[in-house]
């Protein structure tokens, strides 16, 4: 199994007891991470939902979070003061925290290995009850290049094919080739259309 990293507490407006993840049964593949902000006075006008596509989950659970998701729920948080409901979403299934990890699975087991064998099925289950869909899955960072351009292929098709809102990326000071990966976020970057 891969190394998964160190958890973290979640954002403080998340609703701890909201948290609801997919595994599979040796929870060696997370698919989806799902969670809503308190139900508090600050987020009373919240009634939206933001599903967010990262790379590949880590540690992130029901009851902890990692580095990634952290920045991402306080990002949802303050960008998008109408949502009450984040989603997160991973193009590959596969729980590493080194992307490097993800290839040697990939090369070893093949696509269905990191996939998961239901990642496509709450991908579309998910984008069709959204709202907003942000794209952050980053660059390949040590995956195979040719497999990996694949990959987002599929999941672009999906987006295409089962979602009709808007769709953003997070951008810093530099162009990225892919959108932005979530981790990388400064909470002050800009939000803007990504052509799917």
């Amino acid at each position: 199994m891969a190394r998964i990293g160190r958890q973290v507490d979640h954002f403080v407006e998340i609703d701890i007891q909201s948290i609801r993840a997919d595994f599979s049964p040796d929870r060696q593949h997370r698919f989806t991470l799902m969670m809503k902000y308190s139900d508090n006075l600050m987020n009373s006008g919240r009634t939206g939902t933001v599903t967010v596509i990262l790379k590949n989950p880590s540690a992130a659970d029901e009851r902890r979070s990692d580095s990634t998701i952290r920045k991402v729920e306080t990002y949802v948080w303050h960008h998008f003061p109408g949502a009450r409901h984040l989603n997160i979403l991973n193009i590959f299934g596969y729980r590493a925290t080194d992307a490097k990890e993800v290839n040697q699975k990939l090369a070893a087991e093949g696509t269905d290995a990191v996939n998961g064998s239901e990642n496509d099925r709450f991908f579309q289950e998910l984008l069709g009850k959204t709202d907003h869909l942000i794209c952050a899955w980053g660059g390949p960072s040590g995956i195979d290049s040719t497999r990996y351009v694949s990959r987002v292929t599929s999941v672009k098709d999906m987006i295409l094919n089962h979602y009709t809102g808007p769709v953003y990326q997070v951008c810093g000071s530099q162009p990225t080739k892919e959108p932005l990966h979530g981790l990388m976020w400064g909470y002050d970057y800009e939000l803007k259309e990504f052509a799917v």
